[in-house]
């Protein structure tokens, strides 16, 4: 990749404005930050638009836009062919395209056989052109977390570096989410090795333990509990584990990935993820680029309208579960037409993937001109399997193996579901 990061460097150093376009999702938006932060540096002016994916009205303005460079990020890579004649930068890891374009520096870990995340191949771009950008290894770091991949491939490199620069450390804690800004019996209650369920039988059992939930008028999260309270709830949540007959009781832990130079409220890099992936999907990017300069004013109030979004999704998902298609343990298709909006179906078969025993989980979205295909899958790899059903009904589609996505238009949504059950 490194020659083609100097090919992309003199590009970038001849060009006084520069268009970035990349993903919504807390990759893109990571690569989007790393990649305006490293060219304000260098004194470029930059325009960013942000995209829930690379359709005709995107390209229409990549070709229609004004600037002297533009550069793709966490997209672009399926879509060469499709691209307009003007010089381009890609900066992506997604299954490309096997097009060769004179006018296109396509920078993609996987023509090397490698596997690293959108923000990582920004992050090795923007430290290639300056080595004093390595404050931005932080949202790599996030990025890679964000696309579940920071424990592979090259990510570990990245991982390892922002370790030794002391911009991160990692440690040991219950495995919950929301050390940080979750209130701790909710933590609890959706933690999967906890046996009780109940807020009630929850804050009883941390009431016992004399953990007081408030704090100053604010309701604690883990990280609020003294050294004492964290290994006292952590021996009685192994008793209870113990109580309740439960396989290896001491099972409650995994790694805290801590960012030590972010807000306390951004800190644990598991949760910028989570808010990053709920500004994006709520169309909310300006915000979300705004966060990552650290102005959290309107975190929690995007969070609390994320969940309740959510919530009201996976609500109707099991109202109507009985009326999706399945293919024994193997496929569930969720067709919500539009009661789930396109932006957030990702989000929800994520969601469902975890909590069903099917091995695919396929769902559809109806958007305006369009329906939004999503999957996800355990085992089975679905990146090829949706791209090859997308093209044959006249879409297109691509992602990696165990998430992937698509778009077809509203006629072909029967043909779609046919062509799956084919598969399946």
């Amino acid at each position: 990749m490194f020659m083609e990061f100097k090919d992309a460097i003199n590009e970038v150093k001849k060009s006084k404005n520069i268009f970035i376009m990349s993903h919504y999702d807390c990759d893109g938006l990571c690569s989007a930050k790393i990649l305006s932060e490293t060219l304000k540096r260098e004194r470029k002016e930059i325009n960013i638009k942000i995209v829930n994916e690379l359709g005709n009205s995107a390209i229409k303005e990549i070709d229609k836009a004004k600037e002297d460079l533009v550069i793709l990020s966490d997209l672009g890579s399926g879509y060469l062919s499709k691209l307009p004649d003007r010089k381009i930068i890609i900066l992506d890891h997604h299954i490309p395209e096997n097009v060769n374009r004179k006018n296109i520096i396509h920078i993609n870990p996987v023509l090397d056989n490698k596997e690293l995340c959108g923000a990582g191949v920004c992050y090795l771009f923007s430290e290639t052109l300056n080595k004093n950008n390595l404050d931005l290894i932080d949202f790599a770091v996030v990025g890679a977390i964000g696309d579940n991949q920071i424990e592979t491939g090259e990510n570990k490199k990245i991982k390892k570096k922002a370790i030794e620069s002391g911009r991160l450390k990692i440690e040991k804690g219950l495995n919950i989410f929301g050390h940080i800004n979750r209130e701790l019996h909710l933590s609890l209650k959706y933690a999967d090795f906890f046996p009780l369920n109940q807020e009630s039988e929850i804050i009883e059992f941390l009431t016992e333990l004399e953990i007081p939930l408030n704090n100053n008028g604010k309701i604690k999260s883990y990280c609020d509990l003294s050294k004492k309270e964290k290994e006292k709830l952590i021996l009685e949540i192994i008793k209870e584990r113990i109580r309740n007959n439960i396989e290896n009781p001491e099972d409650i832990f995994s790694d805290i990935y801590i960012l030590t130079q972010q807000p306390r409220k951004l800190s644990d890099a598991l949760e910028y993820s989570t808010i990053l992936n709920a500004f994006g999907r709520l169309e909310k990017c300006t915000e979300a680029l705004e966060l990552m300069d650290k102005k959290t004013e309107k975190l929690y109030e995007t969070m609390r309208e994320y969940k309740q979004k959510i919530a009201s999704y996976l609500e109707w998902v099991n109202k109507n579960i009985k009326n999706f298609i399945e293919v024994d343990n193997e496929l569930l298709i969720i067709d919500s037409g539009k009661n789930i909006h396109e932006n957030m179906i990702g989000t929800i078969t994520s969601i469902m993937i975890n909590n069903t025993n099917k091995n695919i989980i396929i769902g559809l979205a109806e958007g305006e001109e369009y329906i939004k295909i999503s999957a996800r899958s355990k085992t089975t790899p679905v990146d090829v399997i949706v791209k090859d059903i997308c093209q044959k009904c006249g879409g297109y589609g691509g992602g990696h193996k165990k998430a992937a996505g698509g778009k077809i238009d509203k006629n072909k949504k029967n043909e779609f579901i046919d062509k799956i059950l084919e598969v399946f």
